[in-house]
């Protein structure tokens, strides 16, 4: 129980993190396409590194734990996957995190987008069914290979976290208490990603995999008894993640409940449709790669988030050119600026960004 306790304590502040530093994929693609810059991208690598580094010393003292770590096989599904739900994510405007933290922000338009993700989730079963896509293959993950040298990548990436840490502290903001750096209203990208890096690692070591879009497949595959209902231990994980989110929201004075339905959520509804469909040939979102798929080797991760960031990129300038809706990510100094948004753009939140 204590050790549930502690998972669920990261997992707040996993969500409150990432509510605060407006960590997305599709807002780090929009970024590097129009402002040519790749704040939110590192970030993201960030977040990764710091998953291997706190993982490998774990793995170090205890091989044979490696072995247990489970990924997927790379196949033409899973690429296909990746892109898909970088489409959608485009429709939508937000991936898996932020679509949760624009939730929390009392937009009601994104628990459209999760009905639609679940509609996805249900069009791949029945495509799976009918031989048209292939089932995920699970296969070990590569990690376990690595056991042999793992201290001379895990003397690299701890040598590289000395480092970020050094630099995070050295360049914190100078005469401010702590519970006001705690509470700033944006937090910086590059700390956000230490906190969802090592909240993620430690749900991972001490439970699972932390993602929650493989939460959501699972819930839609066992309401039509393809698979097992989620265990309470992932839902109440999930929950929270989004109270996590919430007190960012609220102790920010940023919640806005706007539930007014208006004809542009139907692109919510497609958009989340592409996304549940993506994540179930994947398996899993972006959430599930870069928290635990890239890490731990997993042969599908990789090359199926590069196809995830094609899928965005794609679906971002495709809505720039057909309907007009412009996309602008501006980050200095490593934070978010959400106030260079134009005023039409997917990626807007209603909420303030400090």
């Amino acid at each position: 129980m204590l050790t549930f306790i502690v998972c669920c304590c990261f997992a707040a502040l996993l969500g409150f993190a990432a509510h605060r530093a407006s960590i997305c994929t599709l807002r780090a693609v929009s970024e590097a396409m129009s402002s040519r810059t790749g704040f939110m991208l590192l970030s993201i690598l960030k977040t990764v590194l710091w998953v291997g580094a706190l993982t490998l010393p774990f793995i170090w003292i205890a091989p044979a734990t490696a072995a247990g770590i489970s990924g997927w096989t790379l196949t033409a599904t899973a690429l296909l996957g990746g892109f898909i739900f970088g489409i959608g994510a485009a429709l939508n405007g937000a991936c898996a995190y932020s679509t949760m933290a624009r939730l929390m922000d009392g937009e009601v338009r994104m628990a459209v987008s999760l009905g639609g993700f679940a509609i996805g989730i249900f069009v791949f079963l029945l495509l799976a069914d009918g031989y048209w896509l292939q089932r995920p293959i699970p296969t070990p993950a590569l990690l376990g290979a690595l056991a042999p040298w793992s201290y001379v990548l895990m003397a690299a990436l701890l040598a590289w976290a000395i480092f970020e840490i050094a630099r995070l502290w050295r360049n914190r903001p100078q005469n401010k208490k702590l519970m006001t750096i705690v509470c700033a209203k944006q937090y910086r990208l590059s700390s956000a990603a230490f906190l969802i890096g090592a909240s993620g690692t430690m749900i991972f070591l001490l439970i699972g995999s932390p993602g929650y879009t493989i939460t959501m497949q699972n819930l839609v595959e066992g309401a039509i008894g393809m698979h097992a209902a989620p265990s309470a231990t992932r839902w109440i994980l999930l929950l929270a993640v989004l109270a996590g989110m919430l007190i960012s929201t609220l102790e920010r004075g940023s919640f806005r409940f706007d539930w007014r339905p208006r004809l542009s959520w139907l692109r919510n509804v497609a958009g989340g449709a592409l996304m549940g469909l993506g994540t179930a040939m994947l398996p899993g979102g972006n959430d599930a790669l870069i928290l635990y798929g890239i890490p731990s080797l997993s042969p599908h991760a990789l090359p199926a988030y590069l196809t995830l960031l094609l899928g965005a990129a794609a679906g971002l300038y495709a809505m720039k050119h057909f309907s007009g809706m412009e996309t602008r990510v501006v980050c200095r100094n490593d934070v978010y600026l959400a106030e260079a948004q134009p005023k039409n753009s997917i990626l807007n939140s209603h909420a303030p960004r400090g």
